[in-house]
């Protein structure tokens, strides 16, 4: 139920967008909405450019190759050239036709007039006209494009008038990841390395090509608070690698009056468009203010404002620390993939103020963190590494118990979606913990290229100082705030999944998976978690994901643990209890088939010596109860040719979807059994593998 307090927060905050709605877009009638003030203080540009020591760093420069040819692979495209015009192969049988370019790119930018509206056009096409003096050869790329369906947004249009999951098949999240340019990172470290100049001219290219194509408050690209301060987050983080060239160039004085006054537009637009609520903030509002932090911390000294912005944003980012991450240290969103992105939202803002400060020697990451933020900020902040060191499997994947939409803020290197060890690398050497160094997850100086990136000679001196941990050491614990059970020994692991809904009860991502588990042998995932494939393109889709039937544990027909609220949403009926936990033993609880009078009592019991997981299953009666009817006991089985299921008299094995990324789905098995009593006891073994 809705307090009185947050009712009339919300009537007045409608008021207020209502009242900024109205303002801005009648002002963007008569007057260009772009900034184009003559900044004087380019030169006071307060950057923390990544030291990246030299080193091999193919995956970037392959990477890098890619986006010198405007060749993206984005939320399970594959690899795509994005350009105007692109006849894109659709989506899930959806396909939009492509725009008709039947007009020249020319040097002038005419062909501008067909997308920027009037007032901002001659600023659009001074910018295009600078990029093609300096770049001739580019050919523009197309921002507002869903380069998976074809759908494609108008640049034309006021930012809250833009519409999103209204058209099957058409993902606004490709056009936003793109414009993250969490590309960039690939040809900042490229050039750092090689010292080819190509590399920082498509940097800057790219960036004036955004900016003469999404005038501010105008398109997809200002939709979402939370990408528009990734966006000039990414910008800033790598720039300092480039800057060097860039002030060796003629034309300097009239690329930073653009890029200035676009950090500028910035810079107004987060503060007014935060996503802030009184009763619950989420990644959005940590985004916001993170991306906040590191644009008013570079613009100190260029802008009025910045210091009161980087003020504010620092104080908010210590209070959502303890808003949003649990004592135990796992992020409040109940999904194992969002608790990397919010740590990586945590982290990266502080590492980045810690490179300013004036006690810094290079190597002191964590005393100048408490200078800064606190001695409890920086503890919770070592309390979110734990979790990474306990629910990253054997081969060093993370568990999918949640939402995963591949979100990060930075992206320092190009890495498989669920390979997260580069977080255990980062933590050891910025709080010089050895626990976190794995000797199974780094063997190779590929495994740790995230430090020589992001802290050079120095980190990799911290890391060679620090000794080893192994797999065989790390125990299996407890996450008792976020409800993640984790069973260990050496190469084997059990994960389950008895916990709340997530976001103060909002349950926006999180899925029907109480009780069930992950399992892996000799780091080879059996049994795993489906993933989440997509949000808005496909409701069906979406729904199928995070139901009950799609994860493994007990199933009655048509009924589910949690009733969906829309897309991103719960009711929180589960209430998981969890009975007894101790290593090797699980017994628990849940009551979200409360409304047909029924309890799901589960027990899992490990025997690690013979690799054996028994699953005993009862259904019990809460309150005098019709339901007579047949249950499932599922299991999404990746690898079936490694595994024994017993008993299999009855059992159903039919082909479903596991999606190991945002946009990708591949074929698995699930194996249910089917029952009319109310208890069952079965058996997973493993075989040599």
């Amino acid at each position: 139920m809705v307090g009185l307090s947050e009712l009339v927060w919300k009537l007045k905050r409608k008021s207020e967008k209502l009242s900024l709605y109205l303002f801005h877009k009648a002002q963007a009638q008569v007057k260009p909405t772009y900034s184009d003030k003559d900044w004087k203080g380019w030169n006071k540009l307060r950057l923390s450019s990544p030291p990246i020591c030299p080193g091999s760093y193919d995956k970037a420069i392959s990477w890098a190759e890619e986006v010198l040819k405007h060749t993206f692979d984005l939320l399970g495209s594959g690899k795509v050239k994005v350009h105007y015009g692109l006849d894109a192969k659709g989506f899930e049988g959806y396909k939009y036709p492509p725009l008709k370019v039947d007009f020249q790119f020319d040097e002038k930018g005419k062909w501008l007039a067909r997308f920027i509206n009037k007032t901002n056009l001659p600023y659009s096409q001074k910018v295009w006209r600078f990029l093609r003096s300096i770049n001739p050869s580019y050919e523009p790329i197309d921002w507002q494009l869903d380069f998976k369906s074809g759908y494609r947004w108008d640049n034309d249009t006021f930012y809250m008038d833009i519409r999103y999951g209204h058209k099957l098949g058409a993902d606004v999240k490709v056009p936003w990841e793109l414009s993250r340019f969490q590309h960039l990172s690939a040809l900042a470290i490229v050039y750092k390395v090689t010292g080819d100049e190509k590399y920082a001219l498509e940097y800057v290219s790219q960036i004036l090509d955004w900016i003469a194509t999404n005038p501010p408050m105008f398109g997809v690209n200002w939709k979402c608070t939370m990408d528009v301060a990734i966006r000039i987050a990414n910008w800033l983080f790598w720039f300092g690698c480039i800057k060097d060239w860039v002030d060796r160039q003629e034309w300097k004085e009239e690329f930073y009056r653009i890029f200035l006054n676009s950090l500028y537009d910035h810079m107004r637009f987060i503060p007014r468009n935060l996503e802030w609520s009184p009763t619950l903030t989420t990644n959005h509002y940590l985004s916001d203010i993170a991306g906040l932090l590191i644009l008013s911390s570079s613009t100190e000294e260029v802008f009025p404002g910045s210091k009161r912005l980087r003020r504010f944003a620092i104080e908010e980012l210590r209070k959502e620390m303890f808003k949003q991450v649990y004592p135990d240290g796992t992020d409040f969103e109940a999904s194992t993939c969002y608790h990397r992105f919010v740590l990586e939202i945590f982290f990266y803002p502080v590492w980045w103020e810690v490179l300013h400060h004036r006690r810094f020697d290079g190597e002191n990451y964590h005393e100048v963190a408490e200078e800064i933020f606190g001695k409890a900020f920086v503890e919770r902040l070592y309390k979110m590494f734990d979790p990474v060191l306990h629910l990253l499997k054997p081969n060093g994947r993370m568990p999918q118990i949640g939402d995963n939409d591949n979100g990060q803020f930075v992206k320092l290197y190009s890495r498989e979606v669920l390979d997260m060890r580069y977080l255990l690398a980062l933590g050891a050497v910025f709080l010089k913990e050895p626990r976190f160094k794995v000797r199974e997850f780094f063997q190779s100086d590929e495994d740790i290229a995230e430090i020589g990136i992001l802290y050079g000679k120095k980190g990799l001196k911290i890391w060679n100082s620090l000794g080893w941990n192994e797999l065989a050491n790390i125990k299996s614990k407890a996450f008792t705030d976020s409800g993640w059970y984790v069973m260990r020994n050496d190469k084997d692991y059990v994960i389950i999944s008895c916990g709340p809904n997530g976001q103060n009860g909002k349950g926006g991502h999180a899925h029907n998976d109480k009780l069930s588990f992950e399992l892996v042998f000799d780091k080879k995932d059996i049994v795993v978690d489906p993933g989440t494939f997509v949000y808005t393109p496909s409701p069906r889709w979406r729904n199928k994901f995070r139901s009950s039937e799609y994860h493994s544990t007990l199933v009655i027909e048509g009924v589910e643990q949690n009733r969906f609220l829309g897309l991103f949403g719960l009711k929180s009926e589960s209430n998981c209890k969890v009975l007894k936990w101790e290593d090797g033993y699980f017994e628990g609880e849940h009551y979200g088939y409360g409304n047909i009078g029924m309890v799901h009592r589960r027990r899992i019991i490990w025997d690690k010596d013979k690799k054996v997981l028994i699953i005993e299953d009862q259904l019990i009666p809460s309150a005098p109860s019709n339901f007579d009817g047949y249950w499932y006991n599922n299991v999404v089985i990746k690898h079936l040719e490694n595994v024994v299921v017993s008993p299999l008299d009855g059992a159903e094995k039919q082909e479903i979807y596991f999606s190991p990324g945002y946009g990708r789905k591949e074929k698995v098995w699930r194996v249910g059994l089917k029952s009319l009593k109310y208890f069952i006891r079965w058996y997973l073994n493993s075989e040599e593998i």
